[in-house]
């Protein structure tokens, strides 16, 4: 008597599984490698969570800094906000608040009447927004004319463009510096200009140009 095959289940894809088992064979001497990559990525994975978790926590911890100088600044309790700002460059100066403590820097130190050009220059650096640059620029073009330093003064000014928005002023301050150097002409082209741009759009500053020519 023959003997009989089992029959096949019904629903077994046949073909599928040996394509799974032929997969598996030529997997399987490289499962070791598959199983360690996939280990790998979990532990990136989890590195990345932990470091953004980090970050966050930094970040926040950065933002009572920046509010509690801001407060000691505003209350003129100057010696703990300058301890806080040191702090605050030697533990966070690679998040993007850095740029805000050095704006609350300059704050302090005019309120101290101390000098802020060097502020000024390092947080410059850190400025992307051409509009802000340019107003960093005329300030630093401001310190310039305040030490009496006029040519250095108007190379600042020299670099404000008609578009940015403190065109005017930069061109007021550069008629002022010439008027000094004795520089009449020149002065009177500024002054010039500035009542041309100015007419019937910005009143002070084409009053100001009228009393100046």
């Amino acid at each position: 008597m023959k003997k009989q095959k089992p029959p096949v289940e019904e629903n077994v894809d046949l073909e599928l599984e040996y394509k799974l088992l032929h997969l598996y064979d030529r997997l399987k001497p490289y499962l070791k490698y598959i199983v360690a990559g996939l280990i790998a990525i979990i532990l990136l994975i989890i590195s990345v969570i932990y470091r953004n978790a980090k970050l966050n926590e930094k970040l926040n911890q950065a933002s009572i800094y920046i509010y509690k100088i801001q407060s000691e600044i505003d209350s003129k309790k100057y010696k703990e906000a300058e301890k806080d700002i040191k702090f605050f460059k030697a533990n966070f100066a690679d998040t993007p608040y850095i740029k805000l403590v050095y704006a609350l820097e300059i704050n302090l130190n005019k309120e101290q009447n101390k000098n802020t050009k060097d502020l000024t220059k390092k947080l410059k650096k850190h400025i992307k927004t051409d509009q802000f640059k340019a107003y960093f620029t005329e300030y630093e073009g401001y310190l310039d004319y305040k030490d009496k330093n006029y040519n250095k003064a108007l190379n600042n000014l020299n670099k404000i463009k008609q578009n940015d928005f403190n065109y005017l002023s930069a061109l007021t301050l550069k008629g002022i510096i010439y008027n000094i150097q004795g520089q009449k002409d020149k002065a009177k082209e500024i002054f010039e200009e500035i009542n041309q741009l100015s007419k019937n759009r910005f009143r002070y500053f084409e009053s100001l140009s009228k009393e100046s020519l």
